[in-house]
């Protein structure tokens, strides 16, 4: 996968807004999501109903218990979708089998109660992980987001009941009333045998056509939490940023190695011709000599000793621009005499032991400021 292909804005998010772009991510793909899930489930569903019409709750357990395999065809368009373009109805049935393939019996046996399926799912189909490898990655990604990937699950339980319970509620009103005079609520739920079958089989086939509409949206919520952690986990976003960097600098290369060269340019040919030939090989003794000599000149060597405070009395004078004699004024250079004095030094000394004697007491003070929290905290040290 390449993430500057992503359809959706790469970056960090909190779990719930993961989720809601999980929802958003759904509803951009409704078509294909629903679709597909209409054409693998409900026929399922049909031939269980009709292999097994005297068991309908036996019926309404089975297809509950392979939605792990529906669920993987929901997460293949969503992935193919997220940084591409997603595949067309047919495509996505014809690959189901596929699909099937891999830790299919895993996710119907001991991964069936899991609360963070949805969330978990990615890593065994998209990334192929199985054993201790997966075991591994499940034990970094299930360190932030797990919670929220519960959540979702038992939120979507709650959900699918009630939106069975609505669907079923939603049918009765569109009863006819001369019909419904003709009913007899009481002996329809006290029936056994086949008075009530299809009953039982009408309510198996709305919570059937409820799947339709919100599983696609559970796989879609998983998938997004699975993607926001990758997120952080891996810098996504950052990487993104350092690749529009890198290829804006590369747009603008071309035009720096032009300018480069328009700058070359003004380099005349024949003056590097002519700095080729007035340079003469040396031998090797001559360049020794001839690099000795220049490190015994400045700015290489400046041998010099100073033992008192000096303000240029050895450097040539400064001329006096306004007078133009060369000499500096008189009051100036009384003043530079009396700082060459030994009184000078005396005095630099004393402002030195000023200037130590308030660092020395500004530090006894911060002591004593701070003794009670050094008295507790410091002394545990030990």
């Amino acid at each position: 996968m390449r993430l500057t292909d992503a359809n959706v804005v790469i970056r960090p998010r909190t779990s719930w807004e993961a989720m809601d772009l999980g929802v958003l991510m759904a509803r951009e793909h409704r078509a294909v999501l629903m679709g597909s899930w209409a054409l693998v489930s409900l026929p399922v569903f049909s031939l269980l109903t009709v292999l097994l019409w005297s068991y309908p709750s036996l019926v309404m357990f089975l297809f509950w218990w392979l939605k792990p395999a529906f669920d993987r065809l929901p997460l293949y368009i969503l992935s193919q979708a997220l940084f591409g373009e997603p595949p067309s109805l047919k495509q996505a049935v014809r690959h189901w089998p596929q699909l099937l393939k891999g830790q299919l019996f895993a996710s119907l046996t001991w991964r069936r109660l899991s609360m963070s399926r949805s969330f978990t799912l990615p890593v065994s189909q998209l990334e192929g992980l199985d054993g201790d490898a997966r075991q591994r990655r499940l034990g970094v990604l299930l360190q932030r987001n797990a919670g929220a990937a519960r959540w979702l699950t038992t939120i979507g339980v709650h959900l699918e009941i009630g939106l069975w319970f609505g669907g079923m509620a939603l049918f009765y009103l569109f009863i006819p009333q001369q019909v419904e005079l003709d009913w007899d609520w009481q002996r329809l739920v006290l029936a056994s045998g086949s008075d009530v079958l299809w009953l039982e089989h009408l309510s198996n086939a709305f919570y059937a056509l409820i799947l339709v509409f919100w599983e696609p949206i559970y796989v879609a919520c998983g998938f997004s939490l699975y993607l926001n952690r990758r997120t952080v986990l891996e810098a996504w976003d950052l990487e993104l940023v350092f690749r529009r960097l890198r290829q804006r600098l590369s747009n603008v290369a071309p035009l720096l190695l032009l300018v480069v060269g328009l700058a070359l340019l003004h380099i005349s040919p024949s003056t590097m011709a002519d700095e080729t030939t007035t340079h003469k090989p040396l031998s090797t003794q001559a360049a020794s000599q001839s690099i000795q000599a220049l490190l015994e000149k400045p700015p290489f060597k400046n041998p010099e000793t100073v033992t008192r405070y000096r303000f240029g009395e050895e450097k040539a004078p400064v001329k006096n621009k306004a007078k133009g004699d060369g000499k500096l004024p008189g009051w100036l250079q009384a003043l530079l005499d009396n700082l060459n004095s030994d009184t000078f030094t005396y005095v630099a000394k004393t402002l030195e032991i000023l200037l130590w004697s308030l660092v020395i007491g500004g530090l006894a003070l911060v002591f004593w400021r701070y003794r009670e929290w050094l008295r507790t905290f410091v002394s545990r040290l030990g």
